[in-house]
C-alpha cells in the first residue's frame, strides 16, 4: 500500500491533494463536509471530524497509511501529530502540535523564552475577564484559544461590550475558555518559514493589510516581499527564528504573523503549518522556487533527507481578497478576463454566481481571494487597479445594489 492520509479537503488542500498524487500516492482524504471538492480526488473517502484523533487515528491504521499531513488549517494538526506519533510515522509530536494550535501556551512559552509578549490573561468566566480587562487601562481583544478564520476574534472598548462579546467568543472555543490580551493597533508582518530535522529557514516576510471593518479580522490582502525596511524586517525575522526553533518544532512549513507597538514587535499567532489563502502552495513557490506541497509530503513519509533548495525569484506576489454585501447576487462581470490575465495564479472567482446569496462577512471563509504576482511593488498595485476595474460584481442588499468590498 502506498495510501497517505490527508486532513482537509476545502479548496485550501487541493493543492496538497494533487501533488500527492502525482507523486504517486493513494489519497486518503478525511474531512465532515461530503461536499467538499477534495473528495473528487480521494482514493478513499472519510468523512469524519478532523479533530477526533482517535477515530482518525482508527482509519489511518485501517488504510495503513504512510504518512499524516494537513496544510493552510489549523484545526488537524494536533489530530495529524496525534495519528503520525501513534503509529510511528514522521511529526512533529503531540505536545509541540499543542503549542502551535493554542494561542494561550504560544504565549506562556514565549515568556519562557524571554520573549516580550502583550499584557494577556487566560478566563474561564467573564467576572475574571471584566477583572482583567479593567486592568490594561485601554481596549482589548477577546479570542479563542484554538479556533481558525478569526472566528470569536473581537475587540473589546468597554465593559458593557464585553459581556455579550464574551459569550460570543466562548462559542468558538473548543475548551471553553478564552484570551483576553492588550489590543494594539501597528504595521503587521507575516513570515513562512521551513524546518527540516530541526533547522530552521525563513522563507518570506511579507506586509499585511486588514478590511476596514470592525470586528472582521481579515486580510485584505498580503503582499510578498514586505516593503519594510532591511533592519526592520531582519527583526522580525529574528524573532521568528526565535519562536521556532524555541519551540522545538522539527519539521514543516510554518506561518507566523506579528504586530509593532511602537517599536517592540510581538506575536500575535504562529502556526506549523502553511499560510492559508494558497500561501502554502503559490505564494511561496512564485517567491523562492519551493514546491512546499511536495515539500511536506516529503518529510511526511520520511522521504525528504536533505535540505530542499532554496532561491530567491525577485517576484512580488501577494493575494488580495474581497468580501460582497449581503444579499443576492444579480450579476457578475469580467470573471473570465481576470481569470485569463497572465499575472493571475490562482483565484476563487468561480464559487460566485447569479442567484447567490451572500454571506455575512464575520470570518475569513467569506472572502472571495485572487493570488497574483508582478515584477514590483509598482507594477503589483497596477495589477491590482485592472483588476479591481474588471470586475463588476453587484449584490441587491436591503440598500441598494453594491459592490465588492475591497478594503
Amino acid at each position: 500500500m502506498n495510501n497517505l492520509m490527508i486532513l482537509g479537503a476545502s479548496t485550501l488542500q487541493i493543492p496538497l491533494i494533487e501533488q500527492a498524487i502525482k507523486s504517486g500516492y493513494d489519497a486518503v482524504i478525511v474531512s465532515p463536509q461530503k461536499d467538499e471538492p477534495g473528495f473528487k480526488y480521494a482514493t478513499y473517502s472519510v468523512y469524519a471530524d478532523v479533530r477526533d484523533e482517535e477515530t482518525i487515528l482508527k482509519y489511518a491504521e485501517k488504510h495503513k497509511v504512510v504518512g499524516v499531513i494537513t496544510d493552510q488549517t489549523d484545526i488537524p494538526v494536533r489530530t495529524a501529530a496525534y495519528v503520525a506519533e501513534k503509529m510511528g510515522l514522521p511529526g512533529i509530536g503531540y505536545e509541540t502540535a499543542c503549542l502551535f494550535t493554542n494561542k494561550y501556551l504560544m504565549r506562556e512559552k514565549c515568556k519562557d523564552l524571554g520573549i516580550p509578549t502583550l499584557n494577556y490573561k487566560r478566563v474561564s468566566n467573564v467576572q475574571e475577564a471584566i477583572d482583567f480587562f479593567e486592568t490594561l487601562k485601554g481596549d482589548a481583544i477577546i479570542k479563542p484559544f484554538d479556533n481558525q478564520g478569526s472566528k470569536g476574534v473581537l475587540k473589546v472598548t468597554n465593559t458593557e461590550e464585553l459581556l455579550h462579546k464574551f459569550e460570543e467568543a466562548v462559542l468558538y472555543s473548543n475548551q471553553g475558555d478564552v484570551l483576553i490580551e492588550q489590543f494594539v493597533m501597528g504595521r503587521e508582518f507575516v513570515v513562512e518559514g521551513l524546518v527540516h530535522d530541526y533547522k530552521y529557514e525563513n522563507l518570506i516576510c511579507g506586509d499585511t493589510h486588514y478590511f476596514d471593518i470592525p470586528d472582521v479580522f481579515s486580510a485584505t490582502t498580503r503582499i510578498f516581499p514586505s516593503t519594510a525596511d532591511e533592519e526592520l524586517i531582519n527583526r522580525v525575522k529574528d524573532l521568528n527564528r526565535r519562536i521556532i526553533t524555541g519551540f522545538g518544532l522539527k519539521q514543516g512549513i510554518t506561518h507566523s504573523e506579528f504586530i509593532m507597538d511602537g517599536n517592540e514587535i510581538y506575536l500575535i499567532e504562529t502556526a506549523a503549518r502553511g499560510g492559508g489563502v494558497f500561501i502554502s502552495s503559490d505564494l511561496i513557490s512564485i517567491s523562492t522556487g519551493l514546491n512546499a506541497q511536495k515539500f511536506l509530503i516529503e518529510v511526511a513519509t520520511g522521504s525528504q533527507h536533505e535540505y530542499p533548495r532554496i532561491s530567491n525569484t525577485g517576484k512580488v506576489c501577494c493575494y488580495i481578497a474581497f468580501f460582497l454585501p449581503v444579499g443576492e447576487i444579480v450579476s457578475i462581470e469580467g470573471v473570465d478576463e481576470v481569470k485569463n490575465m497572465p499575472f493571475i495564479h490562482r483565484n476563487s472567482l468561480d464559487t460566485l454566481f447569479v442567484g447567490m446569496k451572500t454571506k455575512p462577512y464575520t470570518d475569513k471563509t467569506a472572502r472571495t481571494f485572487i493570488v497574483l504576482s508582478a515584477g514590483s511593488h509598482t507594477q503589483l498595485e497596477e495589477h491590482v487597479n485592472i483588476i479591481q476595474e474588471t470586475l463588476n460584481i453587484k449584490v441587491k442588499t436591503n440598500s441598494g445594489i453594491k459592490g465588492p468590498i475591497w478594503k
